[in-house]
Protein backbone atom coordinates (compact mmCIF):
# COMPACT_ATOMS: atom_id res chain seq x y z
CA UNK A 1 0.00 0.00 0.00
CA UNK A 2 2.93 2.71 0.95
CA UNK A 3 4.05 2.24 -2.60
CA UNK A 4 0.94 2.59 -4.70
CA UNK A 5 0.69 5.49 -2.72
CA UNK A 6 3.93 7.18 -3.11
CA UNK A 7 3.36 6.64 -6.70
CA UNK A 8 0.36 8.24 -7.16
CA UNK A 9 1.94 11.40 -5.29
CA UNK A 10 4.90 10.97 -7.99
CA UNK A 11 2.15 11.03 -10.83
CA UNK A 12 0.08 13.70 -9.17
CA UNK A 13 1.72 16.69 -9.99
CA UNK A 14 2.19 15.62 -13.97
CA UNK A 15 -1.18 15.04 -14.13
CA UNK A 16 -1.76 18.26 -12.50
CA UNK A 17 0.58 20.34 -14.94
CA UNK A 18 -1.40 18.87 -17.73
CA UNK A 19 -5.09 19.69 -16.57
CA UNK A 20 -3.63 23.27 -16.19
CA UNK A 21 -2.13 23.18 -19.38
CA UNK A 22 -5.22 21.80 -21.24
CA UNK A 23 -7.48 24.08 -19.71
CA UNK A 24 -5.28 26.97 -20.39
CA UNK A 25 -5.47 25.65 -24.17
CA UNK A 26 -8.94 25.91 -23.78
CA UNK A 27 -9.03 29.51 -22.35
CA UNK A 28 -7.19 31.11 -25.11
CA UNK A 29 -8.57 29.22 -27.83
CA UNK A 30 -12.24 30.17 -26.50
CA UNK A 31 -10.50 33.73 -26.33
CA UNK A 32 -9.61 33.29 -29.93
CA UNK A 33 -13.29 32.37 -31.28
CA UNK A 34 -15.08 35.05 -28.87
CA UNK A 35 -12.25 38.03 -31.25
CA UNK A 36 -12.94 35.82 -34.09
CA UNK A 37 -16.83 36.32 -33.59
CA UNK A 38 -16.32 39.99 -32.63
CA UNK A 39 -14.53 40.87 -35.66
CA UNK A 40 -16.84 39.34 -38.08
CA UNK A 41 -19.81 40.86 -36.44
CA UNK A 42 -17.98 44.07 -37.05
CA UNK A 43 -16.94 43.20 -40.55
CA UNK A 44 -20.73 42.58 -41.30
CA UNK A 45 -21.89 45.95 -39.64
CA UNK A 46 -19.69 47.64 -41.72
CA UNK A 47 -20.61 46.18 -44.74
CA UNK A 48 -24.04 46.83 -43.96
CA UNK A 49 -23.40 50.54 -43.13
CA UNK A 50 -21.49 50.68 -47.06
CA UNK A 51 -24.11 49.61 -48.38
CA UNK A 52 -26.76 52.38 -46.82
CA UNK A 53 -24.25 54.74 -47.64
CA UNK A 54 -23.90 53.43 -51.05
CA UNK A 55 -27.97 53.73 -51.56
CA UNK A 56 -28.27 56.99 -50.18
CA UNK A 57 -24.92 58.36 -52.29
CA UNK A 58 -26.86 56.50 -55.57
CA UNK A 59 -30.40 58.03 -54.86
CA UNK A 60 -28.91 61.49 -54.55
CA UNK A 61 -27.19 61.05 -57.41
CA UNK A 62 -30.30 59.47 -59.07
CA UNK A 63 -32.25 62.60 -57.97
CA UNK A 64 -29.58 64.98 -59.71
CA UNK A 65 -29.83 63.08 -62.88
CA UNK A 66 -33.53 63.26 -63.21
CA UNK A 67 -33.49 67.05 -62.40
CA UNK A 68 -35.46 69.07 -65.37
CA UNK A 69 -32.80 71.46 -65.91
CA UNK A 70 -30.03 68.23 -66.24
CA UNK A 71 -32.60 66.55 -68.57
CA UNK A 72 -32.10 69.58 -70.88
CA UNK A 73 -28.51 69.49 -70.86
CA UNK A 74 -28.43 67.08 -73.72
CA UNK A 75 -31.03 68.67 -76.05
CA UNK A 76 -29.31 72.40 -75.52
CA UNK A 77 -25.99 71.07 -75.73
CA UNK A 78 -27.10 69.31 -79.19
CA UNK A 79 -28.24 72.03 -80.91
CA UNK A 80 -25.79 74.98 -79.01
CA UNK A 81 -22.73 72.27 -81.01
CA UNK A 82 -24.43 72.24 -83.81
CA UNK A 83 -24.87 75.72 -84.55
CA UNK A 84 -21.42 77.11 -83.13
CA UNK A 85 -18.72 74.14 -83.67
CA UNK A 86 -18.38 75.11 -87.57
CA UNK A 87 -17.36 78.55 -85.96
CA UNK A 88 -13.17 78.71 -86.12
CA UNK A 89 -13.42 80.53 -83.54
CA UNK A 90 -15.49 79.14 -81.57
CA UNK A 91 -13.40 76.07 -81.46
CA UNK A 92 -10.35 77.83 -80.64
CA UNK A 93 -11.84 79.41 -77.43
CA UNK A 94 -12.33 75.68 -76.93
CA UNK A 95 -8.82 74.66 -77.30
CA UNK A 96 -7.84 77.59 -74.92
CA UNK A 97 -9.93 77.42 -72.65
CA UNK A 98 -11.80 80.90 -72.92
CA UNK A 99 -15.08 79.93 -74.04
CA UNK A 100 -18.20 80.91 -71.81
CA UNK A 101 -18.47 79.04 -68.62
CA UNK A 102 -22.24 80.34 -67.71
CA UNK A 103 -25.18 78.94 -69.23
CA UNK A 104 -22.57 76.41 -71.01
CA UNK A 105 -25.54 72.95 -70.92
CA UNK A 106 -22.63 71.34 -72.66
CA UNK A 107 -20.36 71.68 -70.09
CA UNK A 108 -22.46 71.75 -67.30
CA UNK A 109 -23.44 67.81 -68.87
CA UNK A 110 -19.91 67.17 -69.35
CA UNK A 111 -18.36 68.34 -65.31
CA UNK A 112 -22.15 66.64 -63.65
CA UNK A 113 -20.92 63.20 -65.35
CA UNK A 114 -17.68 63.68 -64.33
CA UNK A 115 -18.22 63.46 -60.82
CA UNK A 116 -20.76 61.01 -60.99
CA UNK A 117 -17.65 59.13 -62.63
CA UNK A 118 -15.51 60.20 -60.17
CA UNK A 119 -18.36 58.49 -57.71
CA UNK A 120 -18.10 55.38 -59.41
CA UNK A 121 -14.62 54.95 -59.94
CA UNK A 122 -13.70 54.43 -56.23
CA UNK A 123 -16.93 52.61 -55.49
CA UNK A 124 -18.93 55.36 -53.38
CA UNK A 125 -21.93 54.33 -55.36
CA UNK A 126 -22.86 50.94 -57.04
CA UNK A 127 -22.22 50.72 -60.81
CA UNK A 128 -24.53 48.30 -61.93
CA UNK A 129 -27.84 49.83 -60.78
CA UNK A 130 -26.92 53.54 -62.36
CA UNK A 131 -25.81 51.43 -65.47
CA UNK A 132 -28.70 49.54 -66.00
CA UNK A 133 -30.89 52.78 -66.01
CA UNK A 134 -28.36 55.03 -67.78
CA UNK A 135 -26.10 53.38 -70.25
CA UNK A 136 -27.57 54.15 -73.67
CA UNK A 137 -27.71 57.68 -71.66
CA UNK A 138 -24.13 57.97 -71.16
CA UNK A 139 -23.15 57.20 -74.43
CA UNK A 140 -25.52 59.72 -76.32
CA UNK A 141 -24.40 62.37 -73.73
CA UNK A 142 -20.73 61.13 -74.76
CA UNK A 143 -21.16 61.60 -78.39
CA UNK A 144 -22.58 65.35 -78.37
CA UNK A 145 -19.55 66.44 -76.13
CA UNK A 146 -16.83 64.39 -77.64
CA UNK A 147 -16.05 66.47 -80.22
CA UNK A 148 -15.04 69.43 -77.88
CA UNK A 149 -13.64 66.83 -75.67
CA UNK A 150 -10.99 66.19 -78.41
CA UNK A 151 -10.41 69.78 -79.33
CA UNK A 152 -9.87 70.22 -74.89
CA UNK A 153 -7.06 67.27 -75.19
CA UNK A 154 -5.42 68.75 -78.41
CA UNK A 155 -2.53 69.73 -75.44
CA UNK A 156 -2.40 65.96 -74.86
CA UNK A 157 -3.56 66.97 -71.16
CA UNK A 158 -6.06 63.34 -71.78
CA UNK A 159 -7.09 63.54 -67.54
CA UNK A 160 -9.95 66.16 -68.83
CA UNK A 161 -13.11 64.47 -68.09
CA UNK A 162 -11.44 61.17 -67.88
CA UNK A 163 -13.91 60.23 -65.57
CA UNK A 164 -16.78 61.10 -67.88
CA UNK A 165 -14.39 58.74 -70.43
CA UNK A 166 -14.33 56.00 -67.79
CA UNK A 167 -18.17 56.09 -67.06
CA UNK A 168 -19.06 55.42 -70.72
CA UNK A 169 -15.99 52.87 -71.13
CA UNK A 170 -18.37 51.13 -68.51
CA UNK A 171 -21.65 51.63 -69.93
CA UNK A 172 -20.26 50.20 -73.45
CA UNK A 173 -19.15 47.00 -71.25
CA UNK A 174 -22.90 47.41 -70.03
CA UNK A 175 -24.68 47.41 -73.56
CA UNK A 176 -21.69 44.34 -74.50
CA UNK A 177 -22.83 42.23 -71.50
CA UNK A 178 -26.55 42.91 -71.82
CA UNK A 179 -27.19 44.17 -75.31
CA UNK A 180 -31.40 43.23 -75.09
CA UNK A 181 -31.81 44.47 -71.60
CA UNK A 182 -30.48 43.18 -67.91
CA UNK A 183 -34.41 42.03 -67.64
CA UNK A 184 -34.16 38.95 -65.20
CA UNK A 185 -33.82 35.54 -67.65
CA UNK A 186 -36.05 33.82 -65.02
CA UNK A 187 -38.72 36.40 -64.71
CA UNK A 188 -41.84 36.39 -66.67
CA UNK A 189 -42.80 39.42 -69.17
CA UNK A 190 -46.36 41.20 -70.09
CA UNK A 191 -47.90 40.66 -73.31
CA UNK A 192 -47.98 44.29 -74.53
CA UNK A 193 -50.96 45.17 -77.12
CA UNK A 194 -49.71 47.65 -79.61
CA UNK A 195 -53.18 49.24 -80.38
CA UNK A 196 -52.03 51.59 -83.21
CA UNK A 197 -49.83 48.54 -84.90
CA UNK A 198 -52.41 48.18 -87.45
CA UNK A 199 -52.94 51.66 -88.00
CA UNK A 200 -49.65 52.29 -88.39
CA UNK A 201 -48.87 50.23 -90.98
CA UNK A 202 -51.72 51.20 -93.41
CA UNK A 203 -50.30 54.60 -93.14
CA UNK A 204 -47.31 53.21 -93.92
CA UNK A 205 -45.66 54.78 -90.86
CA UNK A 206 -44.29 52.00 -89.22
CA UNK A 207 -42.72 48.75 -90.85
Amino acid sequence: MLERSQARGKLMPHWSTMSLEFWGTIASFGTFIVIAATAIAALIQLKHMRDGNQLTGLLDVLSRVEDPLFNEYADRAKVMLKEKLPDPKYRRSIEDATFEREENPWLNMANSYEWVGSLIKHRLIPEEPFMDVYSSRLIFAWRIVEPVIAIRRRNGDSSLWENFEYLVVRAHAWEAQFPNGAYPKHASRLSIRDVWLDEDKALGTTR
